[in-house]
């Protein structure tokens, strides 16, 4: 018994690894200034929906609808929006280094809208 509990942990411990399995770059990945346009837009619908539409039910399925709209405004499709998002956030620096990057596009843009108050 002891033997078998042993045999069992020892292959437990071997069985983890300790790299994160990253997927590889899909086909059609976008730049990261690409990723950067789009999800700075993608925060600003989001916003304004969640605002505008407080029911969870009536908000997921406008989401849904206006963020594939969006997706389309800029030439692109949902697989192809989360594909890349996917291999982003498997690299945490460059994910990091993306959403570093909409925070200052927003705030410039609160900047400009301030100032034109």
């Amino acid at each position: 018994m002891t033997r078998t509990l042993f045999i069992l942990i020892l292959l437990f411990c071997f069985s983890c690894t300790r790299t994160i399995e990253r997927p590889p770059a899909p086909k059609k990945l976008l730049s990261k200034e690409k990723m950067v346009e789009v999800m700075t837009e993608m925060v600003k619908l989001e916003s304004y929906v969640k605002e505008t539409y407080k029911q969870v039910p009536v908000y997921h399925k406008l989401m849904i609808h206006s963020g594939d709209s969006l997706l389309h405004d800029f030439d692109l499709n949902r697989e192809v929006y989360e594909n890349s998002i996917n291999y982003y956030s498997s690299r945490q620096d460059e994910m990091k280094a993306i959403y570093d990057e909409v925070l200052e596009e927003l705030n410039k843009e609160l900047g400009k809208l301030q100032s034109e108050k």
